[in-house]
């Protein structure tokens, strides 16, 4: 029979990594509410409470008039109205934005990299072209001057 070690359970492992996953969940929510209670922000509502726009409903009366067709369009709009948003979706969408903000200066510290490899591999064609430049002869084999004395009034006309 194999010999089994006490220290190698990884189902105990998986289990504990999901409790843990749940306590960074709850804690990240949690202080999410803190921070808007800080910043005075108003209570989330408890979800059995009754939402102040169900209590004031559309009243119908059954006769058709004027006023009752008056009424209902009221109650249309007050039915569209949007719900508090929950803590999470409130943490959902700062991380949005947080993300967001992360991408762009992703993108902009790209950019940046791509115009300094651009610079270098500018500057890399510009020496080989130089080099071939001062490596020419005459048929004689001395250095061709005319391109040695390019190079020197260059050099110059950079400072």
């Amino acid at each position: 029979m194999p010999k089994v070690s006490k220290t190698y359970q990884p189902a105990a492992w998986k289990q504990q990594r999901e409790k843990h996953k749940q306590v960074e969940k709850w804690k990240t929510v949690s202080k999410y509410k803190q921070l808007l209670k800080r910043e005075g922000g108003a209570e989330e509502p408890a979800p059995w409470a009754p939402s102040p726009w169900d209590a004031a409903g559309p009243s119908h009366s059954g006769d058709g008039s004027a006023s009752g067709a008056a009424e209902a369009p009221a109650a249309d709009t007050g039915s569209k109205r949007k719900k508090p948003a929950s803590a999470q979706t409130l943490a959902r969408q700062g991380y949005e934005s947080k993300q967001r903000d992360v991408d762009a200066e992703r993108e902009d510290a790209g950019r940046a990299a791509e115009k300094v490899r651009q610079a270098k591999l500018n500057a890399q064609k510009k020496r080989a072209e130089q080099s071939v430049k001062m490596k020419k002869r005459t048929r004689r084999g001395q250095p061709v001057l005319s391109n040695q004395v390019d190079a020197i009034l260059q050099k110059l006309g950079a400072r």
